[in-house]
């Protein structure tokens, strides 16, 4: 594997949102992107290929393999299928590195892909707002070629953080975020149209002041250990809060997820206990009883 960070020739598969930004980040480099490979032609594609004096294909050819890096900004759905399209044309020791939003499992398929064409994959997770902070956005990398594709885009003023594990890793810690952040921005929502209809909204802010205080892991980690000792009791309280936002004329439809997962609790008995026990012990209940009622099990 070679170290040097440094890219020359690079293509671009995409011509959204995420492959303009980033690839405005290549030129300003000095990168020369020669092709944009897309499904199909548009206006938009046409105008981001005349800014990067860049061919546009709608399929790949021989010339790839003079290609030293290839940049995927597509759909998570079509990363894979690009994959196995573009990396029998490239030469081995060439860059791929992919910034969808892919399955982790696909992500390993693309990896196997590449080990057998001689490419080095970097699996580039995207941790942030990229409109809003472009190729500067917070990247998490994974695979094998992590470590060349860090060094380039830390060059060009993004923090990234390489992941020691496989190709994946790095999409799944960020459906793991997604999941965190998704999950909190839903229930955020109607809690505040909730607090809107009581009048109460600038007093919320006040009353959640000592999460802020907290930390994120405290408060995860703390609500973790206590639930398996008050869960039913806070199943009443969820029960409450469903019932103010009735009485508000607002459909409980992030409350009712919440409600069904503490009354699964107050209804399995093995989710119970009569003092707390420390993170790793709670979870590893959870996780048996996951286990255990799993239709895979």
């Amino acid at each position: 594997m070679t170290l040097s960070p440094l890219l020359h020739r690079v293509a671009l598969i995409g011509a959204g949102e995420v492959a303009r930004f980033y690839s405005a980040a290549l030129k300003a480099a000095g990168v020369q992107v020669p092709f944009i490979l897309v499904r199909r032609e548009s206006a938009a594609a046409r105008e981001l290929a005349q800014q990067l004096g860049a061919q546009l294909c709608l399929q790949t050819n021989a010339h790839w393999q003079d290609l030293d890096g290839v940049l995927s900004a597509v759909t998570g759905t079509q990363a894979d299928v690009v994959a196995k399209t573009v990396m029998p044309y490239l030469s081995a020791g060439t860059l791929y590195m992919d910034l969808c939003t892919a399955e982790p499992q696909a992500m390993e398929s693309m990896d196997v892909l590449a080990r057998q064409h001689g490419v080095e994959l970097a699996d580039l997770a995207i941790m942030g707002s990229v409109p809003s902070t472009g190729a500067q956005t917070a990247l998490l990398a994974a695979g094998q070629g992590a470590g060349r594709a860090a060094a380039f885009w830390r060059a060009q003023g993004a923090p990234v953080r390489i992941l020691s594990g496989q190709a994946g890793d790095a999409m799944r810690l960020k459906l793991l975020r997604s999941l965190m952040t998704k999950g909190l921005e839903a229930l955020g929502i109607e809690t505040l149209m909730l607090a809107e209809q009581m009048g109460l909204r600038d007093e919320l802010y006040e009353v959640l002041e000592d999460l802020n205080q907290r930390g994120l892991q405290d408060f995860m980690e703390s609500c973790l250990r206590s639930h398996l000792v008050h869960g039913v009791r806070r199943r009443d309280e969820v029960l409450q809060v469903r019932r103010q936002l009735d009485l508000a004329g607002i459909a409980p439809r992030v409350t009712n997820g919440v409600l069904d997962f503490f009354e699964h609790t107050a209804q399995t008995e093995s989710l119970q206990r009569s003092q707390v026990v420390e993170t790793k012990e709670s979870l590893e209940v959870f996780l048996e009883e996951a286990r255990s009622s799993s239709p895979r099990s």
